[in-house]
């Protein structure tokens, strides 16, 4: 897994909070900056970082709530837990 370094992330920690906010203000308040940053860290660029820092700025301000969305339902598929009373779905939401 391509790691993203600590000048690259401080460079895009803005446009993680920029795009949170975006978020919030559709009415998803419990997307903070970490969970776009583990989005992109563990799902989008998972096997490649974008090279140039245009090409990443590009795909976090194309990144819609659906994208995010079909992350965090594939993170519950694998997510190990024995029922579904251990599940915290505020998160998700």
């Amino acid at each position: 897994m391509p790691e993203i370094s600590e000048q690259q992330y401080s460079q895009l920690e803005p446009w993680f909070k920029l795009k949170a906010t975006e978020f919030n203000q559709l009415g998803y308040e419990n997307i903070q900056a970490d969970d776009i940053y583990r989005y992109f860290k563990e799902f989008s660029w998972k096997h490649a970082v974008p090279k140039h820092y245009y090409q990443q700025i590009r795909d976090i301000m194309k990144t819609t709530v659906n994208h995010y969305f079909d992350f965090v339902a594939l993170e519950a598929q694998v997510y190990k837990v024995s029922s579904l009373d251990e599940i915290n779905f505020d998160d998700f939401l």
